[in-house]
């Protein structure tokens, strides 16, 4: 099978670029016949092309024979999709509780509530859910995540719905006391965390790990070149104890670390970049919302139309290395290894707001505190500072802190208080110390003031005069 539904993308993929795109966490890709899980076979196959295949359980005589010709479709095409709750762990730090985010689009939830069709969560081993949703737009919004809390510990969950009553199971923590992968959503305190899925983990990339238990780290990780530990802590949820810190791995090759991640069953490799450049946006649940028909994008990688971007060939224009101007649609998707955003021309309505009103603040220190993020500008350009920094302003110099994209301080060096011509011509006296032979020819067409004619007065008896204060009196300065 060469084609499938990709339902991070939203379209139909070739599973050649599927695999170019590491698209290997369970549950991406959908059969276009039947809507069944298929999986990218033959990756890295020599001798075979790379095709789609069905599940063992779930093969279909008739979808294994497909053989889909390569077209650029909208995601709207006419094919079968079968009718899955779209579902995501994550962490909040906030209430350092996991939870399972639930999502449906607009169709599913109007099918669903029309026939009034209940979701139920289970643990493994259970056939009584712990947690029991209608399906109806009380309780979801469409293609908005709906969160329910994990009360009830379980190393899998089980979704289903009163509809087809078949259950979906979802892994969520490791066998072996080995840890889970969240990567961090934003740079604010309040982060939430998204379980990786996949057994990669991606270099200078902000993760979450959790254990089980009251975990310490190994001997050595503190310590190890390229990798940086932000936070240690300790929680209780789901009435049991765990153990969760904030790191990122800044270069590949540390021995130390790679046997580590190989013994918790994860692997390392390099990050991908991905930055929207322009329009500006800001961000309605980790959707970057524009107002413009196009945006231009910067990307380590090339922008491939129904490969790692959802769009079609003609609405992508490359410009020069790396940056590309995209035709939007709506929900635009970019998704390659680490790299991912959702991109939304549309300007929803909001009824209810509150309006953020930014501070000012001067100070010649500034320690970095944990209620947002904060970037430091300067002559040197702009770089994001880290919770605990303590960091000296200079004149040149200023802070702005942001909470969701939105700049809400500011934070300025003191006003340096102003000299006044004697108190300055004290300080050049006692910092300068080098003379020069006095002239009275010098001093016909200036005018000093009182304190410059007595100081004057004083090298004509001396017959030398301060070099510094010379070259003030002579630029205008004193």
């Amino acid at each position: 099978m060469r084609m499938a539904y990709d339902t991070v993308l939203q379209s139909e993929v070739s599973a050649e670029l599927a695999a170019q795109n590491s698209g290997f966490e369970p549950y991406r890709y959908e059969c276009i016949c039947c809507g069944e899980e298929v999986f990218i076979a033959a990756a890295h196959s020599t001798k075979v092309t790379a095709h789609f295949r069905h599940r063992s359980g779930n093969n279909d005589v008739e979808c294994e024979n497909y053989l889909g010709k390569y077209r650029e479709t909208d995601t709207n095409s006419n094919f079968k999709k079968g009718n899955r709750e779209k579902a995501e762990f994550y962490y909040d730090n906030i209430s350092k509780t996991f939870c399972l985010a639930i999502k449906f689009d607009e169709d599913e939830i109007q099918d669903y509530e029309q026939q009034s069709i209940d979701l139920h969560l289970r643990t493994e081993g259970s056939d009584i859910p712990f947690y029991t949703l209608k399906i109806n737009g009380l309780n979801f919004s469409p293609d908005v995540p709906t969160l329910i809390p994990l009360t009830d510990f379980s190393t899998s969950y089980y979704l289903s719905n009163t509809l087809d009553r078949e259950e979906r199971k979802y892994n969520f923590m490791n066998c072996d006391n080995a840890p889970i992968f969240l990567k961090i959503l934003g740079n604010d305190y309040d982060f939430k965390a998204k379980l990786v899925r996949s057994n990669i983990i991606f270099t200078n990339t902000k993760y979450f790990v959790a254990f089980q238990g009251q975990y310490s780290l190994p001997q050595g990780v503190k310590s190890s070149k390229g990798v940086e530990i932000e936070q240690v802590f300790h929680f209780e949820t789901m009435n049991r104890k765990f153990s969760g810190f904030i790191f990122s791995i800044k270069q590949h090759g540390i021995p130390f670390i790679d046997d580590l991640l190989k013994s918790w069953g994860y692997r390392l490799e390099a990050s991908e970049t991905l930055t929207l450049l322009w329009p500006p946006t800001y961000l309605i649940d980790d959707i970057n919302v524009v107002a413009s028909d196009h945006v231009f994008i910067f990307s380590s990688f090339e922008l491939q139309a129904r490969g790692n971007i959802n769009v079609c060939s003609k609405e992508i224009t490359k410009l020069s290395y790396g940056i590309s101007k995209v035709r939007l649609k709506s929900k635009t998707k970019i998704s390659k290894k680490n790299a991912e955003i959702v991109i939304d021309k549309a300007i929803p309505s909001i009824d209810d707001y509150d309006a953020i009103t930014s501070s000012k603040n001067f100070t010649e220190n500034f320690n970095v505190p944990s209620d947002g993020a904060y970037y430091l500008f300067n002559n040197s350009g702009v770089s994001p500072l880290v919770n605990g920094q303590n960091v000296f302003l200079t004149p040149n110099s200023f802070i702005i802190q942001y909470k969701s994209n939105y700049p809400v301080g500011y934070i300025f060096p003191c006003p340096q208080k102003g000299q006044t011509e004697k108190e300055l011509l004290e300080d050049i006296l006692k910092h300068y110390k080098r003379n020069e032979d006095f002239d009275s020819n010098k001093f016909h067409r200036f005018i000093p003031s009182e304190a410059i004619s007595k100081y004057i007065e004083r090298c004509k008896t001396a017959g030398t005069i301060n070099s510094v204060v010379m070259q003030f009196i002579e630029e205008g300065i004193l």
